[in-house]
């Protein structure tokens, strides 16, 4: 019997991450976290996964295909981060089986994969915000 026997190891794949997308109105916002994850990732791609009721970004280039703006520079990027796009919005409602009441806000947590520098939604852990107050 090892000393380690009681122990599992780390999955250095993938982590837990502190990012928090939230589903607000026409807005998917990220929590100012995600952007320190991504380093700062200049321009995202959004992908589905549909069957699993998954969403996911990644960071990428400009001149990648439907790359969308996404985080400031380090010195600049203070607040949350907003992406404006209904039809991103209303699929990932849609797929989630989520109320399409735009007043209707839905916070899911990531996982972090730094090899592949994407941070993997999983509407399947999806709750509604906490009001601060």
């Amino acid at each position: 019997m090892s000393v380690l026997d009681k122990f599992t190891i780390i999955d250095l794949v993938k982590t837990r991450s502190t990012s928090v997308a939230t589903l607000t109105g026409n807005h998917l916002k990220f929590n100012n976290k995600t952007a320190v994850e991504l380093n700062f990732a200049p321009y995202v791609q959004i992908l589905i996964n549909p069957k699993e009721k998954q969403f996911a970004i990644r960071a990428c280039k400009s001149g990648d295909p439907n790359a969308v703006p996404f985080s400031k520079p380090k010195e600049v990027q203070k607040h949350a981060i907003r992406i404006t796009c209904f039809a991103v919005n209303d699929m990932i409602r849609k797929m989630g089986d989520l109320s399409s009441d735009e007043n209707q806000n839905w916070n899911v947590p990531g996982i972090y994969f730094a090899a592949e520098q994407a941070i993997v939604y999983d509407l399947n852990t999806v709750y509604k915000p906490v009001a601060k107050g």
